[in-house]
């Protein structure tokens, strides 16, 4: 009766389906799925990993593992990289996308407006899974991600507990283009510090692209008419370019720097003291468990959860050596 073969009195069937109901049975989709041979693909569009200093290497190598333990399922994968400093690349991407049958899609919208387009033309039906950022009024089959928002809150209470100084400037270093999730850092952060007596935050943009040494020089005008620097908050994991800036300078001067994710560059100076706390939005997780939501949606036929909220994890020198993402 379960596979439609062989006939049932209406009435046996009614019961059998009612026993099945309080006994919660289901059919094994999975299995199903393998005697048909299907493979199943997932597109992952995503910046370049080498992007925004290499930070992006990290949920590819996520996805990569949970593609790799996956790979018996037939599972598949396929990476789309666009350049997250040029709008049209991520619509290009995102055609591209288009031109394949997927089952599902991973992706990072970290470039809103352009995302919004891309939503447009893609398959109403296609399973999507946000990771990293979201796009506001778009709900997406989950997000997967950091309460932005908190974290930057958390930031604003490590500069407090641990600053120096009795009063100041702090520098808020926004790197462009801004994303929503990067905002709300940001406002995280000034709700924290409005209640600092004696301090007061200031927004500094840097670009994205900027060389070095034209970031040093927007950095050091900042620095020549705010003498008084006690603490500097940089929003994404370009925290190293600040703290090299910072480092160069050989100041006597103390303050503290507080910024985000532990990539090679960051751990460097993390652990020489330049750089005083990481943030960590466990990346790596966030590209794992999303292939994984994809996984259970689409192959096993499973609800997953609207939002799986990651850890805001605080990394210092005296235990980076033993974090994982």
């Amino acid at each position: 009766m379960l596979h439609k073969r062989g006939r049932v009195k209406p009435e046996t069937e009614k019961k059998i389906q009612q026993v099945l109901k309080d006994e919660g049975y289901r059919t094994n989709i999975f299995a199903k799925n393998l005697k048909l041979k299907k493979v199943f693909k997932f597109a992952v569009l995503i910046p370049h990993p080498e992007q925004d200093s290499y930070y992006w290497t990290l949920p590819v190598r996520g996805i990569e593992r949970a593609w790799s333990e996956l790979a018996s399922h037939r599972i598949e994968v396929k990476f789309s990289f666009f350049d997250r400093f040029q709008e049209k690349s991520v619509l290009l991407a995102g055609k591209k996308i288009l031109k394949e049958d997927f089952d599902g899609l991973l992706t990072a919208p970290v470039l809103p407006r352009s995302f919004g387009r891309v939503l447009e033309i893609l398959p109403d039906n296609l399973p999507i899974v946000f990771f990293d950022s979201y796009v506001p009024g778009i709900k997406p089959l989950s997000f997967i991600g950091q309460d932005a928002f908190q974290s930057g809150l958390l930031a604003s209470c490590l500069m407090k507990q641990t600053i120096h100084q009795t009063s100041g400037k702090i520098a808020v270093v926004k790197v462009q283009p801004e994303d929503y999730h990067i905002a709300e850092r940001i406002n995280g952060f000034l709700r924290g510090t409005c209640d600092f007596g004696g301090f007061e935050s200031a927004v500094v943009e840097i670009d994205g692209q900027a060389t070095p040494l034209d970031i040093s020089r927007n950095l050091e005008a900042f620095y020549r008419q705010n003498r008084d620097l006690a603490g500097i908050f940089v929003t994404n994991a370009m925290t190293h370019k600040v703290a090299e800036w910072w480092k160069a300078k050989r100041s006597k001067h103390q303050l503290i720097l507080v910024g985000y994710d532990p990539i090679p560059r960051n751990i460097k100076l993390l652990k020489d003291r330049t750089i005083n706390f990481l943030i960590s939005q466990q990346s790596e997780r966030q590209g794992y468990e999303g292939i994984y939501a994809l996984f259970r949606h689409v192959v096993l036929g499973e609800k997953i959860r609207e939002k799986i909220m990651t850890q805001i994890d605080i990394i210092m020198a005296e235990n980076v050596d033993y974090y994982q993402s």
